[in-house]
C-alpha cells in the first residue's frame, strides 16, 4: 500500500504514535510522517505508507500554514501588535530552536510568508501564520512577546496546510479507511515535483544501481515514472541520473 495519507492529527498523541495507530488500522508494515506536530497540536499530518516512505523528503520541506491562539501577560493594543509583526516578523527571521527540540540549538534563518492577527479580545488573540518548513510557531509567539518586552504564550495551534495538502481533505483516525488514501503518483503530481518518464530497460538499470544519461535535464531531484508507477527518487548531477531511493 504505497500511498499517502493526510491525517487530521488529534491533540494528546504524538506524531509517532499516530503513525503506529495508522499501521494498525490499515495493516501496513511502515508509516512515516513528514513533519512532527507537538503532542498538543492538531491538524494536517502527512503520512507516507510502506514504499512511499522512501519519498518522505519531498513532503517534509513543504511550506506550512497554521492558525492558533495566544495570550499576552500584559495588554497591548492591536495597532502596536500589528506594527511589531510587520516590522520584525515578516520575511526572513532568525530563530533559535526551543530547548526541548531535537535539533541542535543554533540560530537559523526561516521565512515567514504571512503573519496576521485574526481577532483580539483583551490579552488574548488568534492568529494565522504561513511559513517555511522548520519554523517553530511557539517560539515565534515567544519572540513576539520579547519584542514587546512582555511574556507571550501560545495556547493553541492547528496546522491547516502543508504544501498542497489542506485540512479539508484530512481524515481523523476514527474515520480512516483505505479509500481515504492518495495514490503516490497523484501526490507527487500535486507537489509539482519534476518527473522523468522512463522505459522498462531504464527502470531495470535504476533498480540495479546504474546511472542513466540525463539528456539535458537541470540538476536536482526528480521522480522517475514508468507505466504510471513511481519507480525511484533520483538526483540529476553531472549529466547523469543517479538513483537515491528505489521503490520495490
Amino acid at each position: 500500500m504505497d500511498k499517502i495519507l493526510i491525517l487530521d492529527k488529534p491533540s494528546g498523541i504524538t506524531s509517532h504514535d499516530c503513525c503506529d495507530e495508522v499501521k494498525e488500522i490499515l495493516n501496513v508494515e511502515k508509516a512515516g510522517h513528514a513533519g512532527t506536530l507537538d503532542i498538543g497540536v492538531t491538524g494536517v499530518l502527512v503520512i507516507a505508507l510502506d514504499e512511499a516512505t522512501k519519498l518522505l523528503r519531498l513532503f517534509s520541506g513543504l511550506p506550512k500554514e497554521y492558525v492558533g491562539e495566544a495570550i499576552l501577560h500584559e495588554d497591548v493594543d492591536i495597532e502596536k501588535l500589528n506594527q511589531i509583526i510587520n516590522e520584525k516578523f515578516l520575511g526572513k527571521i532568525k530563530q533559535v530552536p526551543p530547548k526541548r527540540s531535537r535539533v541542535k540549538r543554533e540560530e537559523r534563518e526561516r521565512e515567514i510568508f504571512d503573519f496576521k492577527i485574526l481577532k483580539k479580545e483583551g490579552r488574548r488573540f488568534s492568529f494565522q501564520v504561513s511559513c517555511q518548513a522548520g519554523t517553530y510557531i511557539r517560539k515565534l509567539i515567544d519572540d513576539l512577546g520579547k519584542e514587546l518586552n512582555i511574556i507571550a504564550n501560545m495556547t493553541k495551534l492547528r496546522r491547516m496546510k502543508q504544501g498542497p495538502f489542506v485540512i479539508d481533505e484530512a481524515i481523523t483516525l476514527d474515520k480512516l479507511k483505505e479509500n481515504s488514501l492518495i495514490d503516490l503518483i497523484d501526490a507527487v503530481k500535486r507537489l509539482k515535483t519534476p518527473i522523468i518518464s522512463i522505459n522498462s530497460k531504464q527502470e531495470e538499470d535504476l533498480r540495479k544501481g546504474r546511472f542513466l544519461i540525463a539528456e539535458d535535464k537541470k540538476e536536482g531531484f526528480f521522480v522517475t515514472i514508468n507505466k504510471n508507477k513511481v519507480v525511484a527518487l533520483v538526483q540529476v548531477e553531472d549529466n547523469l541520473v543517479k538513483p537515491e531511493r528505489v521503490l520495490n
